[in-house]
């Protein structure tokens, strides 16, 4: 598989891990209101767990893949999502393997950090006069690696995985024994 197709699949999982984790943190606001809501949230309850393990899995393994496969530098901002997105990786397969659903605020917490970090590097992507004294001389936080559809890059898709775990933290914290094995 070649660098190209390996970004447009990123990128349109990307989109979809942000379709969902918006339609939960909606479906969370609105659950004890709209039965369409609480339906969605307990589904979501159901592979919570499973689906932040994926997709934060996902997101580690494709930083690596861009970075030591496709050649991609990162910068300095890639580094901090990569500070937030990693350990939710690990946690969560320690929490798979002990069955645990109560780390939605530690998860929380660096899916914050890791999406204010996000946004950020993607504001200085396309304003990249915006000037940032975190951004090296070798390797520029402004860099576009690529923009799939007009607007999905890196840090793009690492804000989505931010706000989907975001999402399915929340969904878990609301019901934190029910979905376990």
């Amino acid at each position: 598989m070649n660098t190209d197709a390996v970004q447009v699949f990123s990128a349109m999982l990307a989109v979809a891990v942000l379709a969902v984790g918006v339609i939960t943190i909606v479906g969370v606001l609105l659950r004890t209101r709209m039965a369409w809501a609480a339906s969605w949230v307990e589904a979501m309850d159901d592979i919570a767990l499973w689906a932040i393990s994926a997709v934060a899995t996902g997101t580690m393994l494709g930083s690596l893949y861009f970075s030591e496969i496709a050649g991609f530098a990162p910068c300095e901002l890639c580094w901090y999502q990569r500070i937030g997105i990693y350990p939710v990786a690990i946690m969560s397969w320690i929490a798979l393997a002990r069955r645990e659903r109560n780390l939605g605020p530690y998860w929380i917490g660096l899916s914050v950090a890791g999406i204010t970090v996000s946004i950020y590097h993607y504001l200085l992507e396309w304003f990249p006069e915006i000037k940032s004294s975190v951004c090296s001389v070798d390797v520029p936080c402004t860099t576009v690696w690529f923009r799939e559809f007009g607007f999905v890059t890196l840090a793009f898709m690492a804000g989505c995985a931010f706000i989907f775990v975001i999402a399915m933290s929340l969904v878990m914290m609301n019901n934190p024994s029910d979905g376990e094995e």
